[in-house]
């Protein structure tokens, strides 16, 4: 009895230190960052990929709980990007950035930027797989989510598309020939805007269009999901240990031991996701920010690996 006791407090010391980071995840802190304004400009070419031109004006806040500003990654709807280009002196390199099933475009800047400063940040990128085709209605139709940010402000948030075309938009807006969308927007909201053509409008290519049926998971359901899985691991071992403890005499009487599997899957859009609005987290299905955190106990949990070993000699 005593060395189960024992096994189980090493066991829920364990859970403490795995779910310890994770629900930090989710514990209000002051923003590193904020994002004064972020505008997109979107003009579709004659084969339905789309130019996308970004504008992005970041203030810094913090610069010392994770150090100074070295780089930022801003989410794209998918990898089908080329054509990136720096516009503004202080990008040092900007390219396509892969993280996981997540793209980003990653912008180095020329320098680190410490609390107070300001940037102004432009680029461009050329966007491939955006539409999709309504062959039964003729149409082509686009609905694009812009990257957001998880954990950062965004004061003003503008889209605009060439208007040229357009049968339907989400907006009635219009000023300087581009449909208009605009907002404020709070740490990781969405910022979804549609637009539809007839289909002879482009030389579109049918294998190049996004095919819905993705599904879609916030981050707040995948840091459920996870405390989840990692809760169901964890008496899973507890269950199984006990099994064969000295407390038994070689499992179960029937013989022939005991197998336990677990499985475990999880979807996410932005794997697949190519802006519709049938994709919970729509496209670019990537968030952003700026570097990871620098501290070596980021959560500050104050768990050491001595003090581990020796609840687990116990």
């Amino acid at each position: 009895m005593k060395k189960r006791i024992s096994l189980l407090a090493s066991m829920m010391f364990l859970a403490l230190l795995l779910l310890i980071p994770i629900s930090a995840m989710a514990i209000t802190s002051s923003p590193l960052d904020e994002i004064e304004y972020y505008e997109i400009q979107i003009d579709p070419r004659t084969d339905g990929t789309l130019d996308m031109k970004y504008v992005i004006d970041w203030t810094v806040l913090d610069s010392t709980s994770e150090g100074k500003l070295k780089w930022i990654k801003v989410g794209c709807p998918n990898s089908h990007v080329d054509e990136i280009v720096g516009l503004t002196d202080n990008i040092d390199e900007i390219r396509e950035y892969e993280e996981g099933s997540n793209t980003y475009i990653r912008i180095d800047f020329d320098r680190q930027y410490e609390a107070g400063e300001k940037l102004h940040i432009e680029y461009t990128i050329h966007q491939a797989y955006m539409y999709i085709v309504e062959e039964e209605n003729h149409l082509v139709r686009y609905s694009f989510t812009a990257g957001w940010f998880p954990d950062t402000n965004v004061k003003k948030m503008k889209v605009l598309w060439n208007s040229n075309n357009i049968i339907e938009s989400t907006t009635e807006r219009q000023e300087n020939g581009y449909y208009v969308w605009e907002d404020s927007l709070a740490m990781d909201q969405r910022f979804n805007v549609s637009v539809k053509y007839n289909s002879e409008v482009f030389d579109y290519d049918l294998e190049e269009q996004y095919v819905e049926g993705s599904d879609g998971m916030s981050e707040g359901g995948k840091i459920l999901l996870w405390i989840f899985i990692i809760i169901v691991i964890i008496f899973a071992v507890i269950f199984i240990v006990g099994l064969i403890s000295d407390d038994y005499d070689g499992g179960y009487s029937g013989g022939g031991g005991s197998t336990v599997f677990i499985h475990s899957h999880s979807s996410s859009c932005a794997s697949s996701c190519a802006c519709v609005s049938s994709c919970a987290c729509a496209c670019a299905c990537a968030g952003g920010g700026r570097a990871g955190c620098t501290k070596k106990d980021f959560y500050q949990t104050n768990l050491k690996v001595e003090d581990l070993n020796e609840v687990l000699k116990e």
